[in-house]
């Protein structure tokens, strides 16, 4: 199958879940592998897959659609490039969220959402920064972490808010549950950075007034 042919079949629709298992486990392997070991210091390329098919999969399959083959360059030197910056670019901006995002206790602050019982800043500012989450994000937290919820009994859920050309019921467990995992992932970044945006605004408000 030349690159045409696979920009073709995986972009069509219904899906060709066969197609789709050979392209991201058998033939960007070694891309995933590098990505993981390179980018992530992880050896386990399934700990990206979700994201690499979620990053590939966005847009109607901009990226591979985006794909032209111009000075006979491949289809796996193309995404090599683009995804490596991708996830590089990813890697940053999630190093200046985890100061915060590791002092945050989720399990509970997830209680004080539903039932807040002190005035403590951290609280408020994770109440608000809740509050402030998009429907997506305050749907997978809910589930997720106030319910406790098995990623695979919320999936059905979740997948409503998912932006993703692929019906539900096409999919394999492995490829839900990666990228609902993705999106929980996202929504805690997103309530990590709300809070720090919270936290700016209430100091330059106390300095403001003194």
């Amino acid at each position: 199958m030349s690159d045409r042919e696979l920009v073709k079949g995986l972009t069509a629709q219904p899906i060709d879940n066969k197609l789709h298992e050979y392209f991201f486990n058998v033939k960007c392997k070694s891309l995933l592998s590098y990505i993981s070991t390179s980018v992530y210091n992880d050896d386990n390329t399934n700990t990206i897959i979700g994201e690499f098919y979620e990053y590939l999969s966005n847009d109607n399959w901009k990226v591979l659609r985006n794909w032209e083959g111009k000075n006979d360059c491949t289809l796996y030197s193309y995404l090599s490039k683009c995804s490596v910056r991708y996830f590089i670019a990813r890697k940053n901006a999630e190093n200046k969220r985890n100061e915060i995002e590791t002092c945050i206790d989720l399990q509970k602050d997830a209680e004080l959402i539903e039932h807040p019982v002190t005035d403590d800043e951290k609280n408020r500012l994770i109440r608000k920064a809740y509050k402030m989450l998009c429907e997506r994000d305050r749907v997978i937290i809910r589930l997720l972490i106030i319910d406790g919820k098995d990623l695979m009994e919320a999936a059905p859920h979740i997948w409503r808010y998912i932006n993703s050309s692929q019906p539900y019921d096409e999919l394999t467990q492995k490829q839900i549950q990666s990228t609902v995992s993705m999106a929980k992932h996202r929504a805690v970044l997103t309530l990590a950075d709300n809070a720090i945006k919270l936290k700016i605004a209430d100091k330059a408000i106390r300095l403001r007034t003194h």
